[in-house]
């Protein structure tokens, strides 16, 4: 407030009034962008709920911290849209995850008559990754996975059961680490 036995400086007043705008402002910007949900960009889920978190080590070695999501509810259930979220802590490259992705749906399925065209559709999906980088696994749909490497969409897989036998490879009981699995699903 100004004094007021003193003559008005309006060209102080405009400042003051204009500073305390911008920082009324930024500050509001800030609130704002804090209230939605970071996963939400993250994931491709409206409201996603985080169920577990889980770091994949190799002879003690990290190898990519994995985190899943729900749509809207705390308990994991294969019927509902899920994003799995890899963060790597070291590089593969594309062939590394296509190799590994092979092997795994194998060993966890067994020989099936559609599986070189899954994976075929998969290959599609993977590029190399470095440390620091993301791949998000987003399904709405039992039949459906898209994935997004550091947010920009790669791929959208349809196929029959595409969901359960892609993500099998990190969720199933029976996957490489069922103890990490477990704590991935929230249980």
């Amino acid at each position: 407030m100004p004094d007021p036995g003193q003559p008005h400086d309006t060209k102080s007043l405009w400042t003051s009034h204009r500073s305390a705008m911008v920082s009324f402002a930024l500050g509001l910007a800030v609130l704002l962008s804090s209230l939605s949900t970071p996963a939400t960009a993250d994931t491709g889920l409206k409201s996603p709920i985080k169920l577990g978190e889980v770091t994949f080590r190799w002879f003690g070695l990290p190898l990519y911290d994995a985190s899943l999501f729900a749509e809207g509810q705390e308990r994991f259930d294969w019927q509902t849209p899920m994003a799995l979220k890899l963060s790597y802590r070291r590089g593969f490259t594309r062939m590394q995850l296509t190799k590994a992705t092979a092997a795994e749906l194998t060993r966890l399925e067994g020989p099936r008559a559609d599986q070189d065209r899954l994976l075929a559709k998969l290959e599609r999906c993977f590029r190399d990754v470095a440390a620091g980088d993301s791949f998000v696994a987003t399904t709405r749909d039992p039949n459906q996975v898209a994935l997004y490497l550091n947010g920009r969409q790669t791929c959208d897989v349809r196929h029959a059961e595409a969901r359960k036998r892609f993500l099998n490879i990190w969720l199933s009981p029976n996957s490489r680490s069922a103890r990490l699995s477990s704590q991935l699903r929230g249980n």
